[in-house]
């Protein structure tokens, strides 16, 4: 094993074999690497050590190896190099065919190309591989933007073979032994996954399978396809952990070998020892492409993406749902799984909830209105035959990307404001809601005027407080259903914490903008989240059908509007009244 300059691979060609895995470097990976650079330009020693780059020397062809381990890093040098100006070496790679080559793709990132071409990003959302190699080139772009002064001396640690210069073990083994140095070789930072080791079995020659390009090709359609979070976390409620060498596709490779959660958290390559065993390979990709086709055709249906993305949430088995999808009609199916998140639900009754129930019972049953709402929507526009192109789904990533809160619609007035910054919004934020109904009434104009000039009086402030509620609010909820489900929304926390226990219209005024209707002119520091369907119309008073609805208030004709809706929506899953 010998220390080289990297510049000596200059005019190399590099061969990355069927059953290397496609290059998955991520952001922080390339900027790991580029922040050791700049750590090895500022200290004394003259020569920056790579991990080993392992090749076996292609017969007949002058400097061309075929890459046995060290794609990962021979790309992200690639890109480095060629962002600073310079055509380092070149790639050939045996998966691709001649249509649609990752070389092709990696040519395509202009030398000293600052703004990366839009066709070239548009370009990486077609294959998993050019999806990571252009966010690692992004990545290099951006890091660069910020040590612009640095370039120069970075190609300098490229080109240069004495002083200051980057080094990699180069590691060229006998060809005989390529496969088994495959098989035993660890790439370092990354290590080969449970996917990656299945995705060899499959492409290797040695496995005799006839249409490995196909083969290939369909891997690369089922990762890209599961690196899509809307599809994933209908199937999952967490994410794989890459740095244990986990990846999504191994879902499908579990499920094929039955493979507890459980037992791949402990051994992620478990289901590749299940494969390794097998004597016919051919079955076992067959049977991982039905497994996922399943999944694929839950996930194209609205009713049953729906209705399994809120069981997982839930925390029902995906393997026992799929197992019932095989065995019975779609209609049964749709029926089974009604039934399942009937039991899903702790309370029969509406009238059992309330704000104190455990929170993530109350998440369950807003959840299961807002997915009903939807369902209800898309069945009215299919009958109705106006529906063409793709309805709108319940983003169940967000579930767990966005943290949730249960909301009080209506203001307590045994209220939280008891600072006197938290008071001071409110009057400001009063003020402007209800300029006009405050200077047309002397009283609350007297109360209001008493509430500033002394805001740290209990007294004062809550008098004008509630003389605020009495006068906006003609008819206000019963006391008993205050904290009762007619009262009570889903919401993300970013928003409820802007609210600041403002009074209904400004209330409605932040819902409005976080789901993105907004001009320039809106003074609200709001950010744009996600809102549910259900609450978004909680705020905009699409409940309450009557022609004099009152926007100053949440009053008991909304309340009561509102929970004949959940109850209408929800009845298959509560008890009869």
């Amino acid at each position: 094993m010998d220390l080289i300059p990297i510049s000596k691979c200059k005019g190399y060609t590099f061969v990355i074999p069927y059953q290397q895995r496609g290059y998955r470097w991520t952001q922080d990976n390339v900027e790991t690497l580029l922040e050791d650079f700049n750590s090895f330009l500022e200290s004394e020693k003259k020569m920056y050590c790579l991990q080993p780059i392992t090749v076996v020397k292609v017969e007949g062809e002058e400097n061309s190896y075929r890459v046995v381990d060290g794609q990962q890093r021979l790309t992200t040098l690639f890109l480095i190099w060629k962002f600073l100006g310079q055509q380092p070496y070149n790639f050939e790679f045996e998966r691709d065919d001649k249509m649609n080559k990752s070389e092709t793709f990696l040519n395509k990132i202009f030398l000293n190309k600052i703004e990366i071409a839009k066709e070239t990003e548009e370009e990486a959302e077609e294959e998993i591989d050019k999806y990571y190699i252009y966010r690692a080139y992004k990545t290099i772009n951006e890091w660069f933007e910020s040590h612009n002064s640095k370039k120069e001396q970075f190609l300098k640690l490229f080109d240069k073979e004495d002083g200051k210069s980057i080094g990699i073990l180069w590691h060229i083994v006998n060809a005989v032994k390529e496969h088994q140095v495959f098989r035993n070789i660890n790439s370092g930072k990354i290590q080969l996954g449970n996917s990656d080791l299945i995705k060899a079995l499959l492409l290797n020659k040695t496995a005799n399978l006839e249409n490995r390009q196909q083969i290939a090709a369909q891997f690369e359609l089922m990762e890209r396809q599961l690196s899509e979070d809307h599809f994933w976390y209908m199937l999952r409620k967490e994410d794989i952990k890459p740095l244990k060498g986990q990846s999504r596709i191994d879902l499908i490779f579990n499920m094929v070998a039955n493979i507890k959660q459980e037992d791949y958290q402990v051994e992620p390559r478990k289901s590749f020892y299940e494969f390794s065993k097998s004597e016919d390979l051919h079955s076992k990709w067959k049977e991982a492409r039905e497994k996922f086709q399943r999944l694929r055709d839950l996930f194209d249906d609205p009713v049953t993406f729906h209705y399994v993305g809120f069981l997982i949430y839930c925390g029902q088995s995906l393997d026992d749902i799929v197992k019932e999808y095989a065995k019975c009609t779609k209609k049964n199916f749709v029926e089974h799984l009604k039934e399942l998140i009937k039991k899903k639900l702790k309370h029969r009754s509406l009238d059992d909830y309330s704000f104190y129930d455990d929170k993530r019972e109350l998440r369950k049953l807003f959840i299961l209105h807002n997915i009903e709402t939807l369902l209800f929507r898309y069945k009215e526009l299919k009958d109705s035959k106006s529906l063409r192109t793709t309805f709108e789904n319940f983003p169940f990533e967000l579930l767990y990307k966005q943290s949730w809160n249960i909301e009080h619609i209506a203001s307590h007035t045994d209220n939280s404001l008891k600072n006197e910054n938290d008071r001071s919004d409110w009057l400001k934020s009063v003020v402007a809601d209800f300029k006009t109904t405050i200077s047309e009434d002397v009283e609350l104009e007297n109360l209001k005027n008493e509430a500033e000039s002394d805001l740290n009086n209990d007294d004062k402030f809550m008098a004008f407080y509630n003389k605020v509620l009495e006068k906006v609010n003609d008819n206000p909820i019963k006391e008993e259903d205050k904290d009762r489900i007619g009262n009570l929304v889903l919401l993300d926390e970013h928003t409820n914490k802007s609210f600041h226990n403002s009074l209904f219209p400004r209330k409605r005024r932040i819902v409005i903008m976080a789901s993105g209707l907004r001009n320039k002119n809106d003074s609200e520091n709001v950010e744009s989240v996600y809102v549910p369907i259900c609450t978004q119309q909680v705020y905009t008073k699409s409940y309450n059908k009557q022609s004099n609805v009152n926007l100053n208030c949440w009053g008991q004709d909304d309340y009561n509007s509102y929970v004949e809706d959940i109850r209408e929506k929800l009845q298959f899953y509560l008890k009869k009244d």
